[in-house]
C-alpha cells in the first residue's frame, strides 16, 4: 500500500520530519511525556486487525530513539488494542497493562502510568494508532483530553491522506502511461542526480543500458498496434522481473526504446545483467492469451528480441569534466553501443568504446 512509501525523495517535506511534527503536535494538544505513532504492514495485513503487527515509525517526547522500528502485536498493549478495535482508548489505572508491550515500554523515560490512544484511519481503513503516554497532570487523561485527541486523530489521518495524494500525483507525473515504467523526463533527472553524486567524489559506479526492441515494427504491421502496445507492456514486465535483485531504474525512453540506470554497478556487472535481460526477452512468449474481443492469442516466441548498448560512468566519462557534460558523454556512448548492437545483427549486447572522441562502440558482443 502506497502510504508506506513515505520515504520517496520526491516529497517537498522529508517524511521523517513530517511525521515527527505530527507527533510533537499531539503533545501540544494534550501535554504528555511521550507520543508514539505506529502503522501496520500493508503487504502482510489481514482483515482481522487483531492478527496484524504494528511498527513504531516515529516517537516524540521522553522516549528513546531505539523504539523506532519496534514491532508490536495488537494483543500486547493499548496501542494495539486501539488499532484492533478502531476506537480511541484511555487507561488511567494501568495496573498490569502495557502502552506498547512488555519489552517496548522500557523505551519510555519513566514507568507507564496512563495511556491515551486514537486510531489512524486512511481511506476508511484503520492503519495504525497514535498513543500518548503519561499525562503531565496528576489525574491522568480526562474526557476533554479524549475529545481533543479524537479531533487530532482526524487531523492526523487527513494530513497523511493529503501526503499520500501528493505522492500519488507526483508518481503519476513521472510514469509512462503504457508500461508504468519511469518516463524519459524522470530518467534524465535521476541520471543527472546520480552523476552529480559520483562527480562530487562518491564511491561506486553507475552503468547505463540503452535497449531497443527488435522487429516490433513487423509485429505492428502484421498484427496491429494493439498487439505492439501489449508487447511493450510485457517487455516492461520482463525488465522489472530481471532487475528485481538490483538497485536500478528502468524507464521507457520512447517508442520501443528503454533505458536502465544500474546503481553501484560497474561495466562487467552491467554486461552480465544485460545478457540476462536479452536472453529473457528472446525466450519469452509474447501475447500468450487474447488481449481483447476478436484478438487471438499470438504466442510469439523468438520473434521479439532485444539489442542493448552498455556504458559505465567510471569507464566512459572523462574525469574532471562538468557533470552535465559527463551525462551527455555517457548517453552518447550507450546510444552508440546500441547502434553497434543493431549493426552487428541485433539481439546482442555491446559495450561502448573506452576511447574519447566521437561516439563509437567496441567489439565486446554477447550473444548466446
Amino acid at each position: 500500500m502506497e502510504r508506506h512509501r513515505l520515504l520517496d525523495e520526491t516529497s517537498g517535506t522529508a517524511p521523517e520530519r513530517f511525521l515527527l511534527t505530527l507527533a510533537r503536535k499531539a503533545l501540544d494538544f494534550v501535554p504528555s511525556e511521550a507520543a508514539v505513532l505506529l502503522l501496520d504492514d500493508p503487504i502482510a495485513k489481514e482483515d482481522d486487525r487483531s492478527r496484524n503487527e504494528l511498527t513504531v515509525v516515529v516517537t516524540a517526547g521522553e522516549v528513546r530513539d531505539t523504539a523506532v522500528g519496534t514491532r508490536v502485536r495488537p494483543v500486547d498493549g493499548i496501542a494495539g488494542f486501539t488499532y484492533a478495535r478502531g476506537e480511541r482508548t484511555a487507561v488511567n489505572e494501568i495496573k498490569g497493562a502495557r502502552a506498547l508491550s512488555l519489552e517496548a515500554d522500557g523505551a519510555f523515560a519513566s514507568p507507564v502510568k496512563n495511556v491515551l490512544g486514537v486510531p489512524v484511519v486512511i481511506e476508511s481503513h484503520v492503519c495504525g494508532s497514535l498513543v500518548l503516554v503519561n499525562r503531565q497532570e496528576p489525574e491522568g487523561f480526562d474526557a476533554r483530553d479524549e475529545r481533543l485527541m479524537a479531533l487530532f486523530g482526524d487531523t492526523l489521518s487527513l494530513a497523511l491522506q493529503n501526503l499520500l495524494d501528493e505522492r500519488r500525483a507526483r508518481e503519476v507525473a513521472r510514469r509512462d502511461s503504457l508500461t508504468a515504467l519511469y518516463n524519459d523526463r524522470y530518467f534524465h533527472k535521476k541520471l543527472q542526480q546520480e552523476i552529480d553524486r559520483l562527480a562530487a567524489g562518491a564511491d561506486g559506479d553507475l552503468t547505463l543500458l540503452f535497449l531497443d526492441c527488435d522487429h516490433l515494427k513487423k509485429v505492428n504491421d502484421e498484427h496491429g498496434h494493439l498487439a505492439g502496445s501489449q508487447i511493450l507492456r510485457e517487455v516492461a514486465f520482463v525488465l522489472q522481473r530481471q532487475l528485481a535483485a538490483t538497485t536500478s531504474l528502468p524507464c521507457r525512453y520512447g517508442g520501443d526504446e528503454f533505458t536502465v540506470i544500474l546503481l553501484d554497478c560497474d561495466l562487467s556487472q552491467g554486461l552480465e545483467i544485460s545478457e540476462r535481460i536479452r536472453r529473457a526477452i528472446q525466450e519469452w512468449t509474447f501475447l500468450p492469451i487474447s488481449i481483447g474481443p476478436g484478438e487471438p492469442a499470438l504466442s510469439l516466441k523468438g520473434v521479439i528480441t532485444m539489442s542493448i548498448g552498455v556504458a559505465s560512468y567510471r569507464r566512459h566519462c572523462s574525469p574532471g569534466r562538468p557533470s552535465a557534460e559527463q551525462k551527455n558523454e555517457l548517453l552518447k556512448k550507450a546510444d552508440a553501443a546500441l547502434y553497434g548492437a543493431k549493426d552487428q545483427g541485433k539481439n546482442c549486447v555491446v559495450a561502448a568504446s573506452r576511447e574519447s572522441g566521437p561516439p563509437s562502440f567496441s567489439s565486446i558482443l554477447l550473444k548466446s
